[in-house]
């Protein structure tokens, strides 16, 4: 697919190549073109195909094979067919995919899917559009401006396209994660932080730092730089004006633009609107307005207006080239007025076309069969079809069965006359079952249906069932490819569209959302009701739901229900507002009014004047008061006996009358009976009450209580139902009766009545809407407490609070209990829309509450006298219910009268119930409620009844961080009477399965109760009792059965049941090495088995949460701010499942419904951990998955490094599993620091520079010359590094000279004061410390500047790299063998460097516990010592890097005797022999005080005529380690280092002294040590043999010798000692990457005095002083190194991670332990991986070398100069920790 995206099949061949423009624009129309012109040709063969009997194309193909040219062929051919084949014979690599494509077209059956090329996608400027698909093969991928492949963007057949990012949305990730800017050209230094549109342009404004600069949105290029405005603010011109358009004064741009020959219209952003250009000599232009209504913004297209007429604005929706409109409309209407769509074109209207997603076969039979059958035989048919296999298939390749039956596969229809049933078999595939490896094309999918497979097994079936005559086959279709829900086809058929968020999809269209629905999600079927509220046509956020008030722009509460106090704007006044949003006309005041002011008035209502009666001097006024309005009706409110009040005198007279009968006169119709099925009902069609009062004013204003309000004796109780009591019933239609005169007629007849102890007032929708009052005489039980749980919906109880329908499955129909009488309700008796509610009793009844008489003839009085029937006595109560409870006294329980606890209210009426009679009715409720835990019982607050009130558990015994250890007491709001709690049966079997919970810590989980291990009970009887205890607890979610070691007394084994799982840590399966919680021991022990956490089955959680103890995320210590983190895109990470960085907090489902504050917890949690940058969030099914990392970014490149494209890299967040959101901590960017102080020395002062890769920037700081030991001069020359003394403040912006070496010659470059390292490190680190690169090197006194620059390797790494100098040759390791001169003093710099980075590398950001070490060359040997060092513990280093060196090289170490030689042939040289030559403290006097250059001008002739074993080198001393270290490694070799290359410069010193002869000299030295240190004879003559070193004496004949000289020790001391100890490593489980660097033309132009190899490791491509010598394939190369160098630094591994795209940026294999030649990666352009190097060289050395000296028998002499063997094993040291091992090891 790759190859599809970069190369499109050219009518020209492979060998014709696009030049790649500058711009972008046009690139894809070009590639389209070629496309299309294929396509042509294409057409051209088949028709001429088509003509003949065989199609052109194979006969071209045979052609072709046999190699025959057209007159062998002897055919003859038109002239059209003529031009053809000479264009097919022309370019033959084309023209056989060409005529390979025509024969399949030719040789396709009809009507069957062919296969299709892939058409390029391009935008209206002939531009890339990023999501590019393959409709043939249904695969998408995205693409970047220059239509180049992105890696990891491929997705076959999913129903989703990839998300494609923007160029600036990938620039800005890009920043967000390596740190880099963006650079805006590449001749500017500056650069800026990309910050992207929300469309995903790059915004105009750009800034960095103090500057600004204006830039395209497209692109991102700079167009000018940003002015100040005169407030100061950087501004630029908009889009508009910078591009020299017409522009409106705000700067946006007019919608209608014209040039000199047309005019066409634009959208918001400048874009031309497709179809609208009109030449101006038409002399029409284009109508462009834009809508007046808003919301009318449209993403990828644009609404197009006409002028508004008749109060309406047509508009028409145009979609941008490349997308389709995927609503069934493409005009809509505004209402000008108004401003309101009549219908409105969703913002996500126009849509990519993506593939097919879905094929399918069916056929239509007949069967002659009864209409009455149907469901039977289609459940029949469906399972035979399933039993014999014709409801799957297998795929050809991974042979996976793929299911193709759903619901609608088999669809029985009857056929007019009952007799004929029409039969539909369909099967049907979604293309993502199908992957691309198994069926490569749709053309394949359809195959794979087999529809003669199905005709076959259809008959078959049909043919076993009986049919009254034989079944007969309609129609069959060929595989139809279709689409999901959730999409609709495109509009010519051949790909899918999906439905945009505020629409669904039904029947193949795109419907919008209607209205009081949304849909926040595009691909759906379904819309989502609002959940408070109502919502515009096609809403798609739920923030579109608002309420009546919000939409009225009222004052409304958080939930937007109206407010009382409403201010009128206009006027100045304030009014009150109901619940309803109704105005309280004659609430309107002068003055401000407040909400608590309008809730007292809004339970009043004003009475109209038709319903007054004045006048009435009869009337019983309770007080006449002078006020105002608000003061007389507060008056009335707090009166409980008042029932109106009037004002008149302009509202300033105040009358309070009273509930008394005297007051009202109701009238009603007449009187019928029946409702319902009950005959004795008293049935009204009317009811009218009018209130009397006594004046008559013209200004008069009465205002009575609502009908809910209390009246006179009568008092409305919190109980809204009676199971029994109501002896008389009274109907009214709610349409012609108030609420309120239903109260006032039900309450004066009930006081009238002797009997009546109260009555209930019920409004129903039953028979169109009526009212109920039920008179009551002596009601056994009320129920129903309007605050009780299920009243609430806290939960549900057993039993009915609503309407209390039941069925009676004899009549059909519902049976309403109405207090004891009985009606009967009928489907025509419910409304329409009741049975759609989920809780359709409820919504029947609208109100219903009981009041009670409270007079002194009282409900338990009056009806009990003698002329009222006698209360029925309950039926005697099972006592044994109490044996199931125990009493609780007050010390059994905690007291909170604040508390308001979850109840369940029952009344029991004292002339039905005794005390003990109660006691047991209210015991044996608690019994059969499960919530039930305490019964309480007590005289109510209504005389002549017991309270009854159930409570659920109300037990809380602390948290894991607030333990307590003692059994905890039930919460009760009042102290104990008469209360019982419910015993815990915990005998039988578990009910449930506990699963462990694999975290080894609860963080603030709730604790219902806490119980000890009995006695001396085993374990598994002690574990199976919680289980049951945690099964009979509504509550309980899980178990804890732990051993608390802080137990006091008693048993140490506890149970603790869990009301919550709270935050879960330390994950006991987790294969991290990285935390962030405290995971130390505590006291609770929950290991081994069967100690542990366990959780209940989420789906056996309790339904009823509220009913459990609150319980909630411990809130955090600070408020996370979200500009602090930033929501990654999916094309910002990588899963790697190995990634062992990782800590993972489960946050319990209970307390996780908030997702915005789960979130910030598990962000903050992050933010506590000073290494942690970044979150992932999932949901599991029991709790939020919270996975945090430490800096876990991994970068590479963006493209194969073989692509033509500018170096490029990317850099992703990986993470160990795939994640719904994740958040990277991005922190607030800190001031550049280029300066610190150095503890005991001083400050450290050094500079930031900008470092550039293509037009990426990036900051990096340099210390340059940084002292870390003192300067080993004088006395110290021949002495150990001493720690530095400098102190005050250190200049540390210039590199101070490098150690002297032989061949240099006199120059400040070098010295012998050169003990200084150099850091850079990249600036402004956000995210913790980071690895660190510790890189040993000599800069030759020739080299300028003398400094190997790690700025580049720093900032595309994001690590700290250190270049350090040390002391090498006859400086560094003379020895004499006595304590005067004792070597290895340039160990011990190498030592001191890394003990000051250990020590002070934290300070600039490195992290001091990820040091890589690294060296090249004859250093690289040197470096390698330190494995053997034991003395720093911890290490000093966890990884290392030798660049053409190795600890098996034959040259790398010297006997004390041999070292003791070249001592005394130096001091020869320098004329320091004494006449006692053993006075080695002369000696080392006179060389001490022998000038640097003097000595260093000896040594360099000394060497210049010796070989390698002549040299001064690391003395070999007793080892006391029995094994190296073990070490992640990479080394490597280059194909230009070599012993010869290495000398040049002691030759050119040599030159310039006048000694050319030295040169003879060397080669013969060279000659020799190929027979070892000991000039072996036969050895040498065996090499010479096998190098081929015999020559002529011509120029030539001395260039092949030298050549030949150059292999062969190249392969001796350095290509064979690196692959030995490749594989040694490997055998020794370590780490191990190797390389080679070819022969290239790249060191022709690179720095002669820095090996190629380091070059690109260190970025010298890139350098802006370097640059020039290397190419852009160079460039790409050092990039790639870079890469993989940074990632061995960082994790051990130079791969990016496992899950890095191979296809641009290959992966670099591991040497692994084995006999077989290493595998090593090639350092060339393609970076392929060989094996076998040197190979034949090797072999010589190692076997036939070793051989030979046995043979001279020098095997038992004393070594002149020993090596390091393979004998010395390779073991970890027991210091080295878990945390420093490969992340991806």
């Amino acid at each position: 697919m790759v190859d599809l995206v970069r190369t499109y099949v050219s009518v020209s061949g492979p060998e014709r190549r696009t030049q790649k423009l500058r711009s972008s624009a046009g690139q894809c129309s070009r590639a389209l073109a070629e496309v299309t012109a294929f396509r042509q040709e294409v057409r051209s063969v088949v028709t001429v195909s088509n003509s003949s009997r065989f199609p052109l194309g194979y006969g071209f193909l045979l052609a072709e094979g046999l190699r025959l040219t057209p007159e062998e062929l002897q055919i003859s051919q038109s002239e059209e067919e003529l031009q053809i084949s000479d264009r097919l014979l022309s370019r033959s690599n084309a023209a056989l995919r060409l005529a390979a494509f025509s024969t399949v077209r030719m040789f396709l059956p009809p009507q069957r899917r062919s296969y299709r090329l892939f058409t390029p996608q391009c935008d209206a400027d002939g531009r890339w559009l990023h999501t590019q698909c393959h409709h043939s093969t249904g695969q998408c991928w995205c693409v970047d401006e220059d239509g180049e492949y992105v890696p990891g963007s491929l997705t076959g057949r999913s129903l989703r396209l990839p998300k494609c990012l923007t160029r600036c949305q990938r620039a800005e990730a890009h920043t967000l994660l390596s740190g880099w800017m963006k650079g805006y050209d590449l001749i500017t230094t500056s650069a800026y932080q990309p910050k992207c549109e929300e469309d995903g342009r790059f915004s105009v404004l750009q800034t960095g730092g103090a500057a600004g600069w204006c830039v395209n949105p497209l692109t991102g290029e700079t167009i000018q730089a940003a002015t100040r405005s005169p407030a100061g603010q950087l501004t630029c011109p908009s889009w508009c004006e910078l591009q020299g358009y017409q522009c409106r004064p705000d700067g946006s741009f007019v919608p209608l633009q014209c040039d000199a020959t047309s005019c066409w219209c634009v959208s918001e952003d400048g874009q031309e609107v497709g179809g609208t250009r009109t030449p101006r000599q038409t002399g029409r232009t284009p109508s462009c307005d834009r809508p007046l209504c808003p919301d009318y913004a449209v993403t990828h297209g644009a609404l197009v207006c006409r002028p508004p007429a008749d109060g309406r604005q047509s508009c028409d929706l145009v979609c941008d080239r490349g997308y389709q409109n995927s609503l069934p409309a493409s005009s809509f209407l505004c209402a000008t007025e108004s401003r309101r769509w009549d219908n409105r074109a969703l913002r996500g209207a126009c849509q990519i076309s993506q593939p097919l997603q879905s094929v399918s076969v069916s056929q239509l039979w007949t069967l002659s069969s009864s209409c009455s059958e149907i469901s039977s035989l289609q459940s029949l048919l469906f399972n035979m079809m399933t039993s014999r296999g014709l409801c799957s298939a297998q795929l050809p390749v991974s042979g996976r069965s793929v299911s193709l039956c759903d619901d609608s596969s088999v669809r029985l229809q009857c056929d007019g006359d009952g007799d004929t049933v029409k039969l539909t078999v369909r099967r049907t595939a979604s293309l993502s079952d199908l992957p691309t490896s198994d069926l490569p094309d749709l053309h394949d999918s359809g195959l794979f249906l087999n529809e003669s497979r199905l005709l076959e097994g259809v008959q078959g079936l049909l043919g076993k069932i009986q049919f009254m005559s034989e079944p007969r086959l309609v129609s069959m279709t060929t595989p139809s490819f279709g689409c999901s829900p959730g999409y609709r086809l495109n509009s010519d058929g051949e790909g899918c569209v999906v439905c945009p968020a505020g629409s669904f999809s039904r029947e193949g269209a795109c419907l919008l959302c209607p209205q009081g629905t949304y849909q926040d999600e595009e691909g759906r079927s379904f819309c989502s009701e609002c959940p408070r509220g109502s919502s515009p046509a096609g809403a798609s956020s739920v923030n579109q739901c608002v309420t009546e008030c919000q939409r009225r722009g009222l004052r409304c509460s958080e939930r937007g229900d109206f407010l009382s106090a409403q201010p009128d704007l206009p006027s100045g006044r304030w009014r009150c507002f109901n619940s309803e949003g109704a105005e309280l006309e004659w609430t309107t005041s002068e003055k401000p009014l407040t909400d608590e002011e309008c809730a007292v008035l809004s339970r009043f209502l004003a009475v109209p004047g038709s319903d007054l009666i004045v006048g009435a001097e009869d009337t019983e006024v309770l007080q006449t008061m002078t006020s105002d309005l608000t003061t007389c009706v507060q008056a009335c409110a707090a009166e409980p006996s008042c029932h109106h009040v009037a004002l008149f005198n302009r509202q300033t007279r105040c009358e309070l009358y009273s509930t008394h009968t005297l007051n009202t006169h109701c009238n009603t119709s007449t009187q019928t009976s029946g409702f319902l099925g009950n005959p004795q009902a008293e049935l009204f069609d009317w009811l009218s009450c009018s209130l009397r009062v006594r004046g008559g004013a013209s200004d008069l204003l009465v205002i009575r209580k609502k009908g809910a309000e209390s009246f006179s004796s009568f008092v409305r109780t919190r109980m809204t139902k009676a199971v029994s009591g109501v002896f008389r019933t009274q109907v009214f239609s709610s349409g012609r009766t108030s609420l309120s005169d239903a109260h006032r007629f039900c309450q004066d007849g009930c006081s009238r009545d002797a009997c009546c102890d109260g009555f209930i007032l019920n409004r129903n929708s039953l028979n169109g809407g009526s009212l109920l009052c039920g008179w009551l005489r002596a009601p056994s039980v009320l129920l129903c407490g309007d605050q009780d749980w299920d009243v609430i919906g806290q939960g549900t109880a057993n039993r009915t609070c609503g309407a209390g329908l039941t069925y009676n499955e004899q009549q059909r129909s519902f049976v309403f209990d109405f207090g004891g009488q009985k009606f009967t309700i009928t489907d025509s008796a419910l409304p329409a829309d009741s049975k759609d509610k989920k809780d359709y009793q409820a919504s029947i009844v609208s109100f219903q509450a009981v009041y009670l008489n409270t007079d002194a003839e009282s409900a338990a009085g009056a009806s009990g006298s003698s002329s009222c029937a006698a209360a029925d006595l309950s039926a005697p109560l099972d006592a044994s219910v109490q044996r199931k409870f125990e009493s609780l006294s007050e010390d059994d329980v905690l007291v909170d009268p604040q508390r308001k606890l979850p109840t369940l209210s029952f009344w029991l009426n004292k002339k039905n119930y005794d005390s003990q009679q109660a006691l047991l009715w209210c015991l044996s409720r608690c019994d059969v409620e499960r919530q039930c835990s305490l019964a309480d019982l007590r005289d109510a607050d209504s005389a002549g009844f017991f309270s009854c009130s159930l409570y659920p558990d109300s037990r809380v015994c602390g948290a894991y961080d607030k333990p307590l250890r003692r059994p905890c007491r039930p919460l009760l709001d009042r102290t104990p009477n008469n209360t019982y709690s419910k015993t815990v049966d915990l005998s039988g079997p578990v009910k449930s399965f506990y699963e462990r919970v694999s975290f080894q810590k609860m963080v603030s989980y709730s604790v219902r109760s806490r119980v000890g291990l009995r006695g001396n009970a085993p374990l598994s009887e002690g574990f199976t009792e919680c289980e049951r205890r945690c099964d009979e607890d509504p509550c309980c979610r899980g178990i804890g059965f732990i051993r608390d070691t802080k137990s006091p007394g008693g048993s140490d084994v506890v149970c603790l049941s869990l009301i919550s799982l709270g935050v879960q840590t330390c994950g006991e399966d987790d294969s991290t090495t990285w935390r962030t919680q405290d995971c130390r021991p505590s006291a609770v022990k929950t290991a081994p088995d069967p100690f542990g956490w366990y959780q209940k089955p989420v789906n056996q959680w309790s339904s009823s949460p509220a009913l459990c103890p609150p319980f909630n995320l411990p809130p955090t210590s600070i408020n996370v701010s979200l500009g602090q983190w930033r929501l990654l895109s999916e094309s910002s990470v990588l899963v790697d499942q190995s990634v062992s960085t990782y800590d993972v907090v489960h946050v319990s489902r209970d307390i996780a419904a908030d997702r915005d504050e789960t979130r910030d917890w598990c962000l903050h949690a992050c933010q506590e951990a000073e290494s942690c940058v970044a979150v992932s969030l999932s949901e599991v099914e029991s709790a939020t998955r919270c996975v945090l990392y430490p800096d876990t970014t991994a970068c590479g490149l963006s493209s194969a490094p073989s692509s033509s494209s500018p170096a490029s890299y990317s850099c992703r967040l990986v993470i160990r599993e795939p994640a719904t959101r994740v958040y990277l901590r991005t922190g607030e960017r800190s001031a550049l620091v280029t300066s610190f102080s150095i503890p005991g020395h001083g400050t450290l002062q050094g500079a930031a520079i900008e470092t550039a890769v293509g037009s990426d920037r990036k900051k990096v700081v340099q210390f340059l010359g940084v002292p870390y030991a003192r300067p080993p001069i004088g006395s110290l020359r021949f002495e150990a590094a001493q720690p530095a003394n400098w102190t005050g403040t250190w200049d540390a912006t210039k590199p101070r000279p490098s150690c002297i070496q032989p061949g240099d010659v006199e120059s400040a470059a070098s010295g012998e004061d050169c003990l200084y390292l150099n850091i850079f490190t990249p600036a402004a680190q956000q995210r913790g410390r980071v690895p660190v690169l510790v890189f040993f090197f000599n800069p030759s006194a020739n080299q300028s500047p003398g400094l190997l620059d790690g700025s580049t390797l720093a900032a595309v790494g994001n690590i700290v790299v250190v270049t350090a100098s040390y002391r090498t040759a006859a400086l560094g390791f003379l020895s004499t063998g006595s304590s005067g001169l004792h070597g290895d003093y340039g160990l011990s710099d190498q030592e001191a460097a890394l003990r000051w980075v250990n020590a002070h590398i934290s300070l600039v950001g490195g992290d001091n516990r990820s040091v890589t070490v690294g060296a090249e060359r004859r250093g690289a040997d040197i470096t390698s010592l330190h494995l053997l060092s034991s003395s720093s513990s911890p290490p000093l280093f966890q990884r290392l890097m030798l660049m053409g060196g190795s600890v098996f090289s034959p040259s790398l170490l010297q006997t004390p005797s041999t070292s003791r030689r070249r001592a005394v042939d130096l001091a020869k040289e320098l004329g320091c022999v004494t006449s006692d030559p053993t006075d080695d403290d002369k000696t080392a006097a006179c060389l001490r005080a022998t000038p640097v250059h003097t000595l260093n001008a000896a040594q360099t002739k000394l060497l210049a005529v010796s070989g390698p074993f002549q040299s001064w080198s690391p003395v070999l001393r007793s080892v006391p380690q029995s094994s190296f270290r073990r070490v992640d490694l990479l080394l490597g070799t280059s194909e230009h280092d070599g012993l010869i290359s290495r000398a040049r410069r002691i030759k050119d010193f040599e030159a310039l002294q006048g000694r050319a002869d030295g040169k003879t000299a060397f080669y013969e030295a060279l000659s020799r040590s190929l027979g070892g240190a000991t000039g072996n004879d036969l050895l040498k003559e065996a090499a010479a043999w096998f190098y081929s070193l015999d020559h002529s004496p011509s120029a030539a004949g001395y260039n092949l010798f030298s050549r030949a000289l150059n292999n062969a020790t190249r392969d001796l001391f350095i290509i064979c000692p690196s692959l030995q100890m490749a594989g040694h490593w490997a055998n020794g489980k370590a780490n191990v990457f190797l390389y080679h660097q070819p022969a290239t033309s790249s060191s022709n132009r690179a720095d002669v005095f820095v090996p190629l190899d380091v070059q690109f490791v260190f970025g010298s491509p890139h350098h802006p002083t370097s640059s020039q010598r290397f190419t852009s394939t160079d460039r790409r190369l050092s990039l790639a190194v870079m890469t993989y160098v940074s990632g061995f630094i960082r994790t051990g591994n130079p791969n990016p991670s496992r899950a890095w795209p191979a296809s641009a940026l290959p992966r670099w294999q591991q040497v692994l332990s084995s006999e077989a030649p290493p595998t090593y990666l090639e350092l060339s352009p393609a970076l392929r991986h060989q094996r076998g190097l040197s190979r034949s060289s090797c072999s010589f050395w190692n076997q036939l070398g070793t051989r030979l000296t046995r043979l001279s028998g020098e095997s038992g002499a004393e070594p002149v100069q020993p090596s390091l063997t393979a004998e010395l094993p390779v073991a970890a040291p027991s210091s080295q920790s878990q945390t420093e091992k490969d992340a991806y090891s």
